[in-house]
């Protein structure tokens, strides 16, 4: 099948977002001889809808990743490993990718209608996907502000579940935030919707809407917008001039890691104006307006903070990349996926000499931290 093509490989490499990741041809080219057989006979065993479970959970992903010889911490790896995904996909496999690097991640609702066409989706089904993709964007760009920013975007999906997967950069460090549509509570996108955040740093100071310590913050921010814009414009006003905000929430921050409710608020009063006055009936339906950037979600949470006395949490949850082995035992069903990834590989269509060394190394693997 042609829904996607990725055209990252045209020359010998190509440098990634500003932390130094480079893309090689000859790793692409590997990873695309082996990855496909290994997919196949996973989807041929277990299934579609698993697989895409599979590249939904961080440590699972991990172990496909090494199944093809990736380090799962490594930005270019996994770049590589989805676009040697999305360029060899097969009509049989019933699943899709739509997304990319950079503006291809903004061509998700054309890729998933042209998909649905092939997949026989319902009208229901391909806005779902939509307003999946675009508020799992949505929420890692703008509702947890921890200083990264995302530069590649893909959504696997099949005809009953869907995986997300974003990179983004701060400073030379790259952080992938994981999400799968069977662990939305309540199909809510902003109460703990990550299956993961995995890092390598974390940040003094995260200001994530979405954490459950911050479901108060989140029903501030609505009501606050209930206030006259005056009210809130006179407290704009102090804040130009210069005046403190929330600069006692936590100590110990370190040069240039800026607690995002001290850093100077450049106020969009279009879209407080836009807002104002509306009874939103959740923070997600505030946060999926067009135009409400993390800027004005920091000013609300200000105003909440000023007005309400909600106190924000500011702790980065993110997991360090090498920290992920570990949290093998607290996730059973990720490592039942796993033991199903070995399996399919033991029964791949791969060379009999690297089926089994890699099967072996899997297993090897899969014993220490199972």
């Amino acid at each position: 099948m042609a829904i996607v093509v990725s055209g990252m490989f045209r020359s010998g490499a190509i440098a990634l977002a500003s932390g130094n990741v480079s893309l090689s041809r000859q790793l692409y080219q590997e990873v695309s001889a082996r990855l496909p057989l290994i997919v196949d006979s996973f989807i041929g065993y277990f299934g579609c809808s698993e697989f895409v479970e599979l590249v939904g959970h961080p440590w699972s992903f991990s172990v496909l990743c090494e199944s093809v010889d990736l380090r799962s911490s490594d930005a270019g790896n996994i770049a590589i490993l989805v676009s040697a995904l999305m360029d060899n996909l097969r009509r049989e496999w019933q699943i899709f990718i739509a997304g990319g690097l950079y503006t291809r991640r903004f061509t998700v609702p054309q890729m998933v209608e042209r998909a649905a066409i092939e997949m026989g989706l319902s009208e229901a089904q391909v806005e779902w996907l939509k307003y999946s993709s675009r508020m799992a964007a949505k929420v890692d760009d703008v509702a947890v502000q921890d200083g990264y920013k995302l530069w590649l975007h893909v959504i696997v999906f099949s005809e009953v579940n869907w995986s997300v997967l974003q990179l983004a950069s701060k400073a030379g460090f790259h952080r992938l935030y994981q999400w799968h549509s069977g662990r939305l509570q309540e199909k809510r996108f902003t109460l703990e919707p990550h299956t993961g955040v995995l890092s390598a740093a974390r940040s003094t100071y995260a200001l994530d809407f979405t954490a459950r310590e911050n479901l108060e913050l989140q029903k501030g921010c609505v009501e606050v917008l209930t206030y006259p814009v005056s009210r809130l414009r006179a407290l704009g006003a102090r804040l130009s001039r210069g005046q403190t905000t929330l600069t006692d929430f936590k100590d110990g921050a370190y040069a240039g890691d800026v607690n995002p409710l001290e850093a100077p608020v450049r106020i969009s009063w279009s879209s407080i104006a836009k807002v104002s006055g509306t009874k939103f009936s959740s923070f997600e339906e505030l946060l999926a307006v067009k135009g409400i950037g993390s800027e004005t979600l920091r000013f609300l949470a200000i105003c909440s903070h000023r007005y309400l006395g909600i106190l924000p949490h500011l702790q980065d949850k993110a997991i360090l990349f090498d920290a992920v082995p570990s949290q093998a035992p607290r996730d059973r069903r990720a490592v039942e996926i796993a033991w199903d990834l070995l399996e399919a590989v033991r029964y791949s269509q791969m060379p009999p000499e690297l089926r089994r060394s890699t099967a072996s190394r899997l297993e090897a693997l899969l014993e220490e931290y199972s």
